[in-house]
């Protein structure tokens, strides 16, 4: 007890010396995303290889570790991130975690990626997505995918045709092997697209 204790304490200075707003009730959320985001660094290959003046767009930003990652990590490359979260709960994180630090960079929206994806009118663009299986109805066939050139999406319920489309946009596909995490997600994975 006295050990969690302690290591609440730490956990939750070392977050909020970084910016990022936690509190008790969140604890538990915050804790793995951290972890995924920030130790396992599951967004590294995003970063890499980045292009000036990137945007990045953030679908399923929750309370914004993987937007402050990118933003951070992309340093002198990412101008902006566009973080998108429609959770009530989540938002409000998001947008207390955006003002704590005073993270003029990244714009949060209060709404759901648009289904099909259009592209917003600029150029060089990256695309972190993780939105419980939606992703299927953002990227489809008649998705706008103009200036984007990376994309790292967690794909739920198996890829579909996913890697069909975008290759047929141009794109080069690598999927990571699925996992089960719960059964009512069903198989998991990371999907990478790059031109």
């Amino acid at each position: 007890m006295i050990g969690n204790i302690i290591t609440d304490k730490i956990i939750i200075k070392y977050l909020q010396k970084r910016g990022y707003f936690i509190s008790k009730t969140d604890y538990q959320y915050a804790y793995n995303s951290f972890v995924e985001t920030f130790v396992q660094q599951q967004y590294r290959w995003l970063v890499q290889n980045l292009k000036s003046n990137t945007t990045a767009i953030d679908y399923g930003s929750q309370a914004g570790d993987s937007a402050f990652y990118l933003l951070n990590e992309g340093k002198g490359k990412i101008e902006e991130v566009l973080a998108y979260e429609p959770d009530d709960d989540f938002y409000n994180l998001l947008s207390k975690n955006i003002k704590l630090v005073n993270a003029n960079n990244i714009m949060s929206f209060h709404s759901k990626a648009p289904e099909p994806f259009i592209s917003p009118d600029k150029d060089n663009i990256i695309i972190k997505c993780d939105i419980e299986g939606a992703e299927h109805n953002v990227f489809t066939k008649d998705a706008d995918l103009t200036g984007v050139y990376k994309i790292q999406l967690e794909y739920h319920g198996g890829t579909r045709d996913l890697p069909e489309v975008f290759k047929s946009k141009g794109f080069k596909v690598k999927i990571d092997s699925p996992y089960v995490i719960d059964t009512k997600l069903g198989e998991v994975g990371w999907l990478y697209a790059w031109k």
